[in-house]
């Protein structure tokens, strides 16, 4: 380590330092590399099998049964590959090894998929009474029910077989705008060292920039803000390329599909009107009062001449903040989601000390959080756990998705569990709003609820609003490349400085920095991924006041919610739940109690 002027920059921790239970053990997956390049060998030899099924489907049930059974054990042998390789590169991603790992289990994914692409467009040769009988006098008549029902639904869309091979043989490169991304982002990338509250010198990481927003010192919070955008600004030419050429992708696979627009495409893997999605960004785009009120507040508050976008998420009141170790935020979950039931906390309670949880930052290290399920075996999940507020709830929310993986997983067959993201952010976001309520109900004076209330007030902005801005920017620069518009990055930073000052209000001012956060957002490569975290918020809110009010059998309506997966459309599922995403409502109802709640804050700071 080298020593500054001043004190010595504190590193960032080498994976030897960290304890294994605070690690993945990915031998839960496969107890060696040799187990790794068995089933690699396997899902070969299934992909050379898939020939054998081609041009025969209508003949023979047992063999259209058969055809389905060996694609699906090759799918799961691919994800388990895959997801052994990637979860090992994200631990470290600089060993090469690991890199090539991933690059041959997607390679493989892609082959398998090219293997079988024959079987939709083969299928749809077939008329749908003769299917829907051959389907009937399967082994298990519940297991490939609802894909042949989406088969049928997506029949404009299937193309010949010969364009679905070139399709699916073309999944590698279409990869490449999000790999360039990623690697740019995790490995190449290089932040600058600030100054923290102390004046050591501190090197910036995306956790430790995520810490540095939430500083009581505007000065630190200038600084991690300019050091970390000014690494994008750098390199913005070269990722406003690269977006485009993502958007131009996404384009490009709609056309060939035949969809009115990408959008229609993305939704149109849930049956999610794209209705749905115009409606939540004109819903909140109309009623955006309570949050330039908010943002005007936090200026007074905060006691500021001018307020900035990075003077939007630190606390308003950080004497009221704490630190909380990963243990002890491990029990105020477990605390937090008792009204969802004794089953849903043991389980909950067997992931948090079984290595479900990869906890600490280390160098190499992918950044950020996420959960990812596990047929065979168990989710995993994501952190970068630095001991913050923040940190307590994304682990909440993480857990939320890992127990929708499991639950599904362990309740329906692998062909019906994976659920759409649009029924997933509803089991984290609910999640944070159980902790919420928890911690608010310990909170012993009224600083201690101001505090949360701002927490809650800034999770209802990074969650919702922020989601929905993201989501408007997406929609902008796609239509751009569908119109036939050039899209470059000065545009793209024109865009957002005009989606900033729509969104926060005539209070807030943007420095020069402010225009390149597009570029760091990786959710721009998951197409029409981000809508998804604003409706799902919507949804869990609707819900959590159901658990809040005692509603008689939301337990067990949430819980077959959760152990639905893939078995249904994630709009009829949430209905089931009492929530009809079809409709405004939950929506409205969302900016009403995010205006009350600012309100609130504003009625008890009134004397301060």
């Amino acid at each position: 380590m080298t020593t500054t002027s001043k004190q010595q920059i504190k590193a960032i921790p080498q994976r030897a330092d960290i304890d294994d239970k605070y690690k993945w053990n990915l031998a839960d997956i496969y107890q060696t590399e040799d187990d790794w390049r068995a089933d690699y060998e396997k899902a070969k030899s299934l992909i050379e099998k898939a020939g054998e099924f081609s041009g025969k489907l209508g003949d023979s049930t047992e063999l259209l049964y058969e055809c389905f059974e060996t694609r699906t054990e090759l799918l799961l042998i691919c994800d388990n590959l895959y997801q052994y390789a990637k979860l090992s590169q994200d631990i470290d991603n600089r060993v090469s090894k690991c890199q090539a790992m991933t690059n041959q289990a997607a390679m493989l994914s892609s082959q398998a998929m090219a293997a079988f692409s024959f079987l939709e467009p083969e299928l749809l040769t077939i008329d749908n009474a003769h299917l829907t009988a051959m389907a009937e006098q399967f082994p298990k008549t519940d297991v490939y029910d609802f894909y042949l029902k989406e088969l049928i639904r997506s029949r404009a869309h299937i193309r010949s077989a010969e364009v679905e091979e070139v399709l699916a043989q073309s999944a590698m490169v279409a990869r490449g705008p999000d790999s360039v991304f990623t690697m740019l982002d995790d490995a190449d990338i290089k932040y600058p060292s600030i100054e923290d509250e102390e004046g050591i010198e501190v090197q910036l990481t995306k956790q430790r920039y995520a810490k540095f927003m939430e500083s009581p010192l505007q000065r630190v919070r200038r600084e991690a803000h300019e050091g970390f955008l000014s690494a994008y600004k750098d390199h913005v030419n070269t990722l406003g390329t690269n977006l485009s050429t993502s958007i131009n992708k996404d384009a490009f696979f709609a056309r060939v599909r035949r969809y009115e627009s990408s959008l229609y495409q993305a939704l149109d893997g849930g049956n999610i009107p794209v209705s749905v999605y115009h409606s939540l960004l004109d819903t909140t785009e109309a009623d955006l009062t309570a949050l330039h009120k908010w943002t005007a507040l936090r200026k007074k508050i905060l006691k500021l001449d001018k307020i900035y976008p990075y003077d939007m998420f630190c606390p308003l009141f950080p004497k009221q903040n704490y630190e909380v170790p990963y243990d002890e935020a491990v029990q105020e979950v477990l605390d937090a989601v008792a009204p969802l039931g004794d089953v849903y906390v043991s389980i909950l309670k067997k992931g948090l000390g079984s290595r479900w949880v990869d906890v600490r930052e280390t160098e190499g290290k992918g950044g950020g959080a996420y959960s990812w399920g596990n047929y065979s075996t168990h989710p995993f999940v994501m952190m970068n756990y630095n001991d913050t507020l923040n940190n307590m709830f994304t682990l909440a929310h993480e857990m939320g998705h890992a127990l929708h993986s499991y639950l599904s997983n362990q309740t329906q067959p692998y062909q019906k569990a994976r659920y759409t993201i649009f029924v997933a952010e509803v089991a984290s976001t609910l999640n944070e709003g159980l902790l919420l309520q928890h911690l608010l109900k310990k909170a012993t004076d009224k600083k201690q609820k101001l505090f949360l209330l701002n927490r809650h007030i800034d999770n209802t902005n990074g969650t919702f609003f922020h989601q929905v801005k993201y989501a408007r920017f997406e929609l902008m620069i796609h239509e751009m490349i569908e119109k036939g518009e050039a899209l470059s990055a000065d545009k793209m930073n024109e865009m957002w400085e005009e989606l900033r000052k729509q969104y926060l209000g005539p209070e807030i001012t943007l420095d020069e920095y402010e225009k390149y956060k597009w570029a760091r957002i990786p959710h721009f490569y998951m197409t029409y991924y981000v809508y998804q975290y604003a409706t799902s918020y919507a949804a869990s809110q609707a819900i959590l006041e159901k658990f809040l009010s005692g509603e008689e059998g939301i337990i067990e309506k949430y819980l077959e919610l959760l152990s639905s997966g893939g078995s249904d459309y994630p709009i009829e599922q949430l209905k089931k739940c009492g929530v009809d995403m079809t409709t405004p409502e939950p929506v409205r109802a969302t900016l009403k109690l995010f205006a009350e709640q600012v309100d609130e804050v504003e009625r008890l700071t009134a004397t301060e």
